[in-house]
C-alpha cells in the first residue's frame, strides 16, 4: 500500500488491476472510503470537516465511528518531527 501525505491511497497500489473496489462507508449519501480518505489528503481533521464535505454522517449517522477509524488511522501514518 503506497502512502500520500499520510494518506493510504489504495488506487496507486501497483498490485490492483485497475481503480480500487469502491468501500461505501455511508451508505446513505453512498461516499467510498476512497473519498474519506481525499478529504483527509486535503486538510480534514474531524468527521464533522467529513460530514460538511461529502455529508457522510449527516443522516443516520452509524457511519461516523467508520470515519473516526479512518481518521485516527490516518493520523497514526503521519510521522511526527
Amino acid at each position: 500500500m503506497w502512502v500520500t501525505l499520510g494518506v493510504p491511497n489504495l488506487r496507486e497500489d501497483p498490485r490492483l488491476k485497475g481503480p480500487s473496489p469502491a468501500m461505501y462507508v455511508c451508505v446513505c449519501r453512498a461516499v467510498t472510503e476512497n473519498e474519506v480518505h481525499d478529504c483527509i489528503a486535503s486538510g480534514a481533521r474531524s468527521a464533522r470537516q467529513i460530514r460538511d464535505t461529502t455529508g457522510a454522517g449527516g443522516d443516520c449517522a452509524s457511519c461516523v465511528r467508520r470515519i473516526c477509524a479512518i481518521l485516527k488511522r490516518s493520523e497514526e501514518l503521519v510521522p511526527t518531527v
